[in-house]
């Protein structure tokens, strides 16, 4: 039921961008660009970062292991990144500042809700493998935070 429900509050920013986004055509420009790049930046981090941590914890000599190689190696939760460069870009496309809500209100329920809640499951489940990891990789934005 919870995942219906995310779903459903995720479906009204990817209908309401567009929709309520530019009103008057206009000839394209760096917004555009910006728009485009945080696109494509978002759609390889998010999935080179997912398939190559699928592809390694499907081998099975590795179990019990925590995935911290690729793209996870500069951020724990690299995919969430990606994620918030998708919504951003929507955000800049649409040219009306209250779009950037949305991702404001990912990165916050990412950086307030979801990676503390599935950080103490990796250090429950992975121990000093986890912690070791959390030392040296930032929790969401690589470099930053």
């Amino acid at each position: 039921m919870g995942g219906g429900l995310g779903g459903g509050i995720l479906a009204c920013p990817i209908f309401f961008f567009p929709f309520r986004g530019l009103r008057a055509p206009q000839p394209l420009g760096l917004v555009d660009l910006a728009g485009l790049l945080l696109y494509i930046a978002g759609s390889y981090i998010g999935t080179v970062s997912e398939t190559a941590r699928h592809t390694w914890t499907a081998r099975p000599e590795i179990r019990g292991h925590l995935y911290t190689d690729g793209l996870f190696g500069y951020s724990r939760h690299i995919n969430y990144f990606g994620d918030l460069l998708l919504f951003a870009r929507w955000a800049v496309l649409t040219r009306r500042m209250w779009t950037g809500v949305v991702p404001l209100a990912m990165a916050l329920n990412f950086a307030l809700v979801i990676i503390p809640a599935h950080d103490a499951y990796l250090a429950a489940r992975y121990g000093a493998e986890f912690d070791r990891y959390a030392r040296r990789a930032k929790k969401l934005i690589p470099m930053l935070y």
